[in-house]
């Protein structure tokens, strides 16, 4: 879940929606926040000027006898926890409806004794010089108080939900441009990895994404069109060529048998009758192919035991191992292993082109290690050798029909015997993985289990 959840993040539509949700909230925002501003500054300005019009009156007073009187008079109908009205006298006293005192400079608002109390949330005030003591005029910030409460509710309930139905939209557009994403990758993996049949099957879509996927469709069945005439042309060309090369073979044989035993025309006879016969070997590996990567074979399907196809043939390799100076060996489990969907004589041909590969590469005294393991991913058969191995960045040409390494051109082959395993492997629904043995070559299929 967590993984699919950072994929998601990680996606392109998805992360497109959240910035369009942070640009709204963040404009959102910025519209109310100079909103309140200018509300409250407009509210501090009416509070002073309420502050400055009780200190106009209070200006006619000339004496201090006249202030305080005039003082006590606004003061005794005043809510010191809305307004403040204070006389400080040149003597220390005050009249009004709170005490006032100076201390380091500064004046203190206090409650009268047996008076009310003060604002809790504090006061703009005015303090000026009067009739020879000080005049301290004040209001409340409760109703700046309650504006900056009014915004932060009016701002939560307005971009809570704004946020969550954006978020909630954007999240479902971008879950639905995710998949369509992930449909197209999917796609594009299937194609990288030989499925030519893949296509991402967009319909009903009239944008940038399906117009994407349709060129991924047109490109992918152009190309299986391509592949499957050129294979067709190498499968007609190599049944149109077997039969006459065939009949090469035969006439060099025939013609061998005329030629004296010793003369070196037999012997060029025979050399030619020996390539005549590589020639015929390669067109069938090239029809076997072809069979093979059309499916037919499938038909015939059953469920095998690979263990007993793998113990057959290294009963079958054993002689023919020690005679060239080889070690092999065959590693099975102790406990049965799930058989495995497939063809037994093709299963078999992949054990014997495996080790036939490995006995022709790899120098006396080599050992080539046989093993079939039931593991978690499936059934794995495994041909390891102790060669030369394949050289780095060159595991995936060996795959390729004909391709040889410069090393083995000296030695028998065809350079269709990975080819051959390959293809044997996709049919079956196989990996197939070259790695290296440090030193040799390992070859590894890893089998779905028959279910």
């Amino acid at each position: 879940m967590a993984r699919r959840l950072r994929a998601l993040l990680r996606s392109t539509p998805v992360r497109t929606a959240l910035v369009l949700v942070a640009v709204i909230a963040l404009v959102s925002l910025t519209t109310f926040s100079l909103a309140y501003l200018s509300l409250r500054r407009d509210m501090e300005a009416n509070i002073g000027a309420n502050i400055d019009q009780h200190l106009s009156g209070f200006r006619i007073a000339a004496t201090p006898e006249t202030l305080a009187a005039l003082v006590a008079a606004e003061a005794a109908g005043a809510d010191p926890a809305d307004r403040i009205f204070v006389f400080l006298t040149s003597d220390g006293a005050s009249v009004g409806n709170a005490r006032a005192e100076v201390e380091n400079g500064e004046v203190q608002l206090f409650p009268r004794p047996g008076g009310k109390a003060l604002g809790r949330l504090g006061y703009v005030s005015r303090i000026v010089p009067a009739a020879g003591g000080l005049l301290v005029v004040a209001e409340s910030r409760k109703p700046l108080t309650d504006l900056e409460g009014a915004f932060i509710r009016l701002s939560v309930l307005n971009l809570v939900p704004t946020l969550l139905i954006s978020v909630g939209g954007a999240v479902l557009l971008s879950l639905r441009g995710a998949r369509r994403v992930a449909r197209i990758e999917a796609t594009l993996e299937g194609l990288a990895a030989g499925d030519l049949t893949a296509r991402v099957g967009e319909t009903g879509q009239r944008d940038d994404l399906a117009r994407i996927g349709a060129g991924i469709d047109h490109m992918a069945a152009a190309q299986e069109a391509a592949t499957t005439a050129l294979r067709q042309v190498s499968a007609d060309i190599a049944h149109d060529l077997k039969t006459p090369v065939q009949r090469i073979a035969v006439l060099l044989s025939d013609l061998n048998d005329l030629l004296p035993e010793d003369s070196a025309e037999a012997a060029i006879a025979a050399r030619a009758a020996e390539e005549a016969e590589r020639a015929v070997a390669v067109f069938h590996a090239l029809l076997q192919i072809a069979q093979i990567e059309g499916g037919a074979p499938r038909l015939r399907f059953v469920p095998v035991d690979l263990t007993d196809i793998a113990r057959t043939f290294a009963e079958i390799y054993e002689p023919a191992a020690e005679d060239s100076g080889h070690a092999l060996s065959l590693t099975l489990p102790a406990t049965d292993v799930p058989p495995v969907m497939g063809d037994k004589g093709l299963l078999g041909q992949v054990i014997a082109n495996l080790i036939e590969n490995a006995l022709r590469h790899t120098p006396r005294g080599a050992r080539i290690d046989l093993s079939v393991a039931d593991t978690p991913a499936g059934v794995v058969l495994t041909v390891a050798d102790t060669g030369p191995g394949i050289p780095p960045g060159e595991e995936d040409k060996v795959l390729r029909r004909l391709y040889r390494l410069d090393r083995s051109r000296t030695t028998p082959g065809n350079g269709l015997g990975l080819s051959l395993v390959a293809a044997i492997a996709d049919l079956h629904g196989a990996g197939l993985r070259l790695a290296d043995n440090a030193p040799g070559l390992t070859v590894t299929l890893t089998f779905p289990a028959a279910g």
